[in-house]
């Protein structure tokens, strides 16, 4: 794969000319960002998400404050009709034109110095599905429920710790919703509610909150460690208890907290081909709503980390953007233990965490230990400036001029993975910075965000257009000239299979075409439903409908759960290497992650055959080290005879002839003796030298015969260790290529029908 490089912004004396990378697989380390108000937190924060969401790296934003929905404020034209909407309220109505005018221009302008445009804002669009979300709000409200159902492949005994960190998150969740727990080892109330869970969840059964409450009333449950239930927790004293939680019920504004994108992690995520960018608006939620909220979030995110196969590639990651009172470093609220446990196990999983605080003092210190990428903008007091410092392992006496010093935007990157401390200054947005939106602001922005909006009232059906009268029976209608009737079915179904262990949730709205006197069930098929109304829109017609209608649609829940029954939900598993096939996972991709385990499987005997050749190859690197010197010596020894029998002939005959000359200008006779004599000794010198040369040479031919055979060797040992290795490949292709079918069906209990009712679409939507 790629490397995925985030351009976050410049070091900050050549801004924007030297830019600043990191890689995203750095966040699998986690992050944190600090910095006073007005430091440009936020706005770093939004760049890293953006770059974040061009990579195509799925995102989970928990907007605290109200101000990361600027994200969905990616204007593709930078025109100023964009920027209209979404002017601070305070702006002059006479003046919004031009304000408008003036911002397009300062983004155009900005992003313009950092290479950016309309094609880089396009893609940024594109890169992830983004959905903004608002739980305990109807606008885009989330459905808790499914955070109470058993996590795929539960099994306490199988994966202890995973099972006990969901059931600890849930119940902590639940618990905080009624202002309740604590210790999870010594609490009454938590230790309850977990045992009721963790036997409801080994059953396979889902608990809602009626269930729950009849359960506390009396417990299936009829020991507690080796106490009974009533000695352990008296019935009257869990009264109290169940008060609360009914209080909770019955309240009206709880039931938006059982409808809307059901609270798992694959909705929030998406599959691996359609990731999404989910903002989850909470800054309206009182604060025990919240804590409940993030709780079960987290639980349910370390949940589904749990279950990836290890990876050190970012595959998804949670923003938080205020931590204060979330994971606190001597107070023990329900969200710190799944957030803690997420940022130490996350990064085994690529689950990474980018957190955004004013202080690291608003975080335990474990969580700083297990965080690897730091950004520290403008901090102005000693105290604050020290304690981030300190808190982060940086050195305060190092860089507290420097932090000091910062202006706005500006900050001082940090981490194992990001080098020597530089200072940068944060690239220019191509979100535009407009500041918190209220939920009122937030409307326009959810079919933009993907997520379908309340439908704003209709007028009245023009004049001779009216709705059928069909007592008890819910109506709802699509935007269309001519409608036709469909029976809406919005359910859960669970598939369970014993062996192997595995439970599959399908949640969501089934459709089945009205045609002729009778509903064609086998057109029925699960659909993503348009925005529907209660009203008939204005112009439209509707189709005739079967006299038996009212009977139909009455009956349909039943006929339903007969239908459903009979599908069995197609999937595939592999036997051997004991992995199923995920929700929205294709074949391919499945047959990928079987050959990932595959390899892993062979891992250690790959590393046993490099061992074994790596051995052998070292012995022969040693040896042809030896020879090489070996080689070098006899080479400098041939070079010394040749230069000694030169030098020697070059004597010997320089000598003669001077004798010779001498003889000859007048000396004695005995000169040509001896002149003889020099000559006959030079011979035999030279004789000798030649053969002590011809030795040297052998031996240097000797080395140069034995080197080669040794690279020789050394080839032939690395072809048949590539050659073992790629056998090696080959058996994890043929393993990962053993895929069994794996037919899942549900039976009549485990599918739940929440709503019928009967629905008035175009064509194309039936």
């Amino acid at each position: 794969m790629a490397k995925r490089e985030l351009m976050i912004g410049a070091i900050a004396a050549t801004a924007p000319a030297e830019k600043v990378t990191i890689a995203a697989d750095a966040l699998t380390t986690h992050g944190v960002i600090v910095g006073m108000t007005g430091s440009g937190k936020t706005g770093l924060a939004i760049v890293v998400l953006e770059e974040l969401a061009r990579q195509k790296v799925p995102l989970v934003i928990c907007d605290l404050k109200g101000d990361l929905a600027d994200l969905l404020l990616a204007f593709p034209h930078l025109a100023a009709d964009e920027f209209a909407p979404y002017l601070p309220a305070s702006t002059p109505t006479d003046q919004r034109d031009v304000a408008a005018q003036e911002a397009a221009t300062r983004w155009r302008d900005g992003l313009a110095k950092w290479g950016l445009g309309e094609t880089d804002i396009t893609a940024l669009r594109s890169a992830l599905s983004w959905q903004l979300l608002t739980p305990g709000s109807g606008l885009a409200p989330v459905d808790l429920l499914p955070a109470l159902s058993p996590p795929p492949g539960y099994d306490p005994d199988l994966d202890p710790d995973a099972a006990r960190n969901r059931l600890d998150g849930t119940a902590a969740g639940l618990l905080a919703l009624v202002d309740r727990g604590g210790d999870p080892l010594s609490n009454r109330d938590h230790v309850l509610v977990t045992t009721l869970l963790d036997a409801a969840w080994r059953a396979g059964q889902a608990l809602d909150l009626p269930e729950l409450i009849r359960q506390i009333v009396d417990p299936p449950v009829s020991q507690f460690g080796v106490l009974d239930a009533e000695t352990f927790y008296p019935r009257k004293e869990r009264q109290e208890l169940v008060l609360a939680f009914n209080t909770v019920l019955a309240s009206p504004s709880f039931s938006v907290w059982t409808r809307g994108v059901p609270l798992a992690a694959e909705q929030l995520i998406g599959p691996p081909e359609a990731p999404k960018g989910t903002i989850l608006a909470l800054s309206h939620l009182a604060e025990r709503e919240r804590m409940s909220f993030l709780t079960l979030l987290f639980s349910t995110l370390l949940s589904w980390a749990r279950r990836q196969p290890g990876s050190e590639s970012l595959r998804a990651l949670l923003y938080l953007d205020e931590v204060q009172g979330i994971v606190p470093p001597s107070a023990l609220p329900p969200t710190k233990p799944p957030l803690l446990t997420l940022l130490k196990q996350g990064r085994a999983f690529g689950a990474g965490v980018l957190l955004a605080t004013q202080n690291p003092v608003d975080l335990d210190y474990k969580a700083l230990g297990n965080i690897g990428l730091k950004l520290i903008g403008r901090l102005d007091t000693d105290n604050d400036r020290r304690h981030a410092l300190q808190g982060l392992e940086l050195g305060a006496g190092d860089l507290d001029g420097t932090v000091a010093g910062l202006a706005p935007r500006q900050f001082v990157l940090a981490g194992a993975r990001a080098g020597a401390p530089r200072v940068i200054t944060s690239r220019w947005a191509m979100s535009y910075l407009r500041g918190p939106l209220t939920l009122a602001e937030l409307k326009p922005l959810l079919a933009a965000g993907g997520a379908a909006p309340a439908a704003p009232p209709r007028a009245p059906a023009a004049k001779g257009a009216t709705a059928p009268v069909l007592p008890g029976i819910d109506q709802l209608f699509g935007s269309g000239e001519a409608l036709r009737p469909a029976v809406l079915i919005e359910a859960r179904v669970l598939y369970r299979k014993a062996a192997p262990a595995l439970q599959r949730e399908v949640d969501g709205a089934w459709l089945a075409p009205l045609a002729g006197d009778g509903v064609d069930w086998e057109r029925l098929a699960q659909r993503e439903l348009p925005a529907l109304d209660g009203a008939l829109p204005p112009g439209s017609t509707l189709a005739p409908l079967p006299g038996n209608a009212a009977e139909l649609v009455r009956a349909a829940a039943k006929d339903f759960v007969r239908e459903i029954a009979a599908r069995p939900l197609g999937i595939k598993w592999h036997r051997a290497l004991k992995l199923v096939q995920e929700t929205g996972e294709d074949d391919a991709l499945f047959r990928e992650r079987c050959l990932e385990a595959a390899k892993a499987g062979h891992q250690d005997k790959a590393e046993k055959v490099r061992a074994r050749y790596e051995g052998k190859l070292r012995q022969l690197d040693q040896r042809l080290g030896r020879e090489e010197l070996e080689l070098s010596r006899d080479r400098q020894e041939l070079a010394s005879r040749e230069r000694q029998k030169t030098v020697t002939m070059a004597t010997g005959v320089g000598d003669a002839l001077l004798q010779g000359i001498g003889v000859l200008l007048g000396g004695r006779r005995s000169g040509w003796a001896g002149a003889a004599r020099k000559g006959a000794s030079t011979y035999r010198q030279t004789a000798t030298q030649d053969r002590m040369a011809d030795r040297a040479r052998a031996e240097v031919a000797e080395s140069e015969q034995q080197i080669a055979a040794f690279e020789a060797e050394k080839q032939s040992l690395a072809q048949a260790m590539q050659q073992e290795i790629e056998l090696l490949d080959e058996q994890a292709e043929r393993l990962a290529d053993q895929i069994e079918p794996l037919p899942l069906t549900p039976g009549s209990r485990d599918i739940t029908v929440r709503r019928v009712a009967l629905a008035w679409l175009p064509d194309a939507d039936r």
